[in-house]
C-alpha cells in the first residue's frame, strides 16, 4: 500500500532520472565546517542566495534534485563558522499543494525506512522547532547528525480548520551540534550596521531568504528578521503557524497575532507601528483620493470609494492618482523618514507592507498587490530609503526614494530583543 502511494506520487511531480542525487551529503565530513567558496565548487548547483554568501540554495523545480530516491523541493545551505546546516526539503505544502494525510505519512514512513537501513535505528527527538509542534528523528552519520522533521496540521471543526499537511524534511548539522536547535550567539547592534562616504547607512547583516515563487513574503520576512537575531526560525514552521497558503498568502491579523506570540517565544518583542486595518489611516487616504479625483475630472474620475470597501476598490483607482495624493501627506512622510532612521540607528530592521504599482520598480517579479520586505537602512542626503526583498541573489540591499517609499506603505513593524 504504502509502496504504491510513493510510486503515484512520484509519478505526479514527475521525477527524471537525470536528476541532481544528494545521498552523499551525509557522508561528508567536511559538510558542518566547509566555507561556502568550497561547497559551491563541491556542489555548484547550489546558487548563493547573496553577496554576504550566508546562505546557498537549489530550487527543485528548476533543477530536478532527489534524496533517497525522492524528487526535493529545494535545499538551503546556511553557513555559520563551523556550524553549517544543510535542509534537504522533501515536501512542503506552500510548494507541492496539500497531499492528504495518507500520502504524506506514506513519505515519512519512505524516508524514515531508507535512513533506518542505512544507519540503524534513531532517537526520538523531543522538541524540533520554537514555533510549532513538529515531530523528529535522529541518526549519527558521518556527516554528524541527520534530523528528520514533519508536521502536520490536525482538523478543528470547531475553527472550520481542516487537515493539513505542512512539510517534511531531513535537516543534516555537526556533530557538536544538538539535536533540535543550536544557541545563539549575543546580539549586538554595533555589530550589524555599515556606512559608506555617499551617505548611506544600512543594516548589513540580515540574512537572506528566497521565498521562491510561492506567496510566502510574510513568512519569508518573518524568518529573516528572527535569524537576524541569532535564533533559529524555518519558513515552513513560520507558514503552518499562519496558516499562509500559496495563492492567499499570510492575512494581515494572523501575521500580527501569530509574530506577537512567536516573538515571545524568542525573548523579542513585536510592534505594530502602522496598519492598514486603522480605518483612521484608510480614512484618510480616502477623504484625499477623492477630493483629488474630483478635482482632476469630475465626480465620475472618483470610484464608488469608501473606508469600508477601500481594497476591494484598490485596483481600480489611478496609481499615479494615489502616489501624488500620498506624497502630499509631507507630515507622514516626515513622520515616516523618522521612524526609519531611529531604527536603523538602533539595529533594527522594520517589516514592510507595501502595495506595489503605486510608485514605479524595475526588475520586481511581482507588479502589483500587497508585499512584505525589510526596511534596512537609509540616505538622508538623497532622501532615500534602503530595502531587501525575501527574492534572493540581487534583492538583498536595494533603495528608494523616501516620497515613492511613503506611497506604497500601509503596514509598518518593528521587532527588537526585549
Amino acid at each position: 500500500m504504502i509502496r504504491g502511494l510513493i510510486i503515484a506520487w512520484l509519478f505526479t511531480l514527475g521525477l527524471r532520472a537525470e536528476s541532481l542525487v544528494l545521498d552523499s551529503v551525509l557522508s561528508d565530513q567536511d559538510l558542518s565546517k566547509v566555507a561556502a567558496e568550497q561547497f559551491i565548487q563541491k556542489y555548484p548547483q547550489y546558487i548563493l542566495n547573496s553577496s554576504q554568501k550566508d546562505s546557498a540554495r537549489i530550487d527543485g523545480k528548476k533543477i530536478p534534485t532527489q534524496f533517497l530516491q525522492l524528487p526535493l523541493v529545494e535545499s538551503v545551505m546556511r553557513f555559520a563558522s563551523g556550524q553549517n546546516e544543510l535542509t534537504l526539503l522533501l515536501y512542503a505544502n506552500g510548494d507541492s499543494g496539500e497531499i492528504g494525510r495518507e500520502k504524506f505519512e506514506a513519505l515519512v514512513e519512505k524516508v524514515r525506512l531508507s535512513l533506518i537501513k542505512e544507519f540503524k535505528q534513531p532517537t526520538t527527538i523531543a522538541e524540533t522547532s520554537s514555533i510549532i509542534r513538529a515531530k523528529g528523528l535522529a541518526w549519527k552519520v558521518p556527516a554528524g547528525i541527520a534530523r528528520l522533521e514533519w508536521s502536520s496540521t490536525r482538523a478543528n471543526p470547531a475553527k472550520g480548520q481542516e487537515y493539513r499537511s505542512e512539510f517534511v524534511r531531513v535537516v543534516v548539522v555537526g556533530d557538536a551540534q544538538k539535536s533540535a536547535a543550536k544557541s545563539p550567539e549575543k546580539w549586538l547592534a554595533v555589530n550589524q550596521l555599515r556606512t559608506n562616504p555617499e551617505g548611506d547607512k544600512w543594516i548589513g547583516t540580515v540574512p537572506m531568504v528566497d521565498q521562491g515563487e510561492k506567496g510566502y513574503c510574510a513568512v519569508a520576512v518573518s524568518e529573516r528578521i528572527i535569524r537576524y537575531y541569532g535564533k533559529d526560525a524555518d519558513l515552513n514552521e513560520i507558514a503552518q503557524a499562519m496558516q499562509t497558503g500559496n495563492k492567499t498568502g499570510t492575512s494581515s491579523l494572523e501575521f500580527t497575532n501569530q509574530m506577537q506570540r512567536i516573538a515571545s517565544r524568542f525573548a523579542l518583542r513585536f510592534q505594530v507601528i502602522q496598519s492598514a486595518s486603522d480605518s483612521g489611516f484608510i480614512g484618510d487616504i480616502v477623504r484625499d483620493y477623492i477630493k483629488a479625483a474630483k478635482k482632476k475630472g469630475g465626480a465620475s474620475s472618483a470610484p464608488e470609494l469608501s473606508t469600508n470597501n477601500f481594497y476591494v476598490t484598490l485596483p481600480k483607482l489611478d496609481m499615479d492618482l494615489l502616489r501624488e495624493v500620498r506624497i502630499a501627506d509631507k507630515k507622514g512622510i516626515a513622520r515616516f523618514e523618522k521612524i526609519v532612521v531611529a531604527s536603523v540607528d538602533r539595529g533594527e530592521p522594520l517589516i514592510w507592507g507595501v502595495e506595489m504599482g503605486i510608485s514605479p520598480e524595475e526588475g520586481n517579479p511581482q507588479a502589483r498587490g500587497g508585499h512584505l520586505r525589510l526596511i534596512i537602512g537609509y540616505n538622508t542626503e538623497k532622501k532615500e530609503i534602503l530595502y531587501t526583498d525575501s527574492w534572493g541573489p540581487n534583492h538583498e540591499l536595494k533603495r528608494m526614494s523616501t516620497e515613492n517609499a511613503w506611497s506604497k506603505t500601509f503596514h509598518l513593524y518593528s521587532m527588537k530583543p526585549l
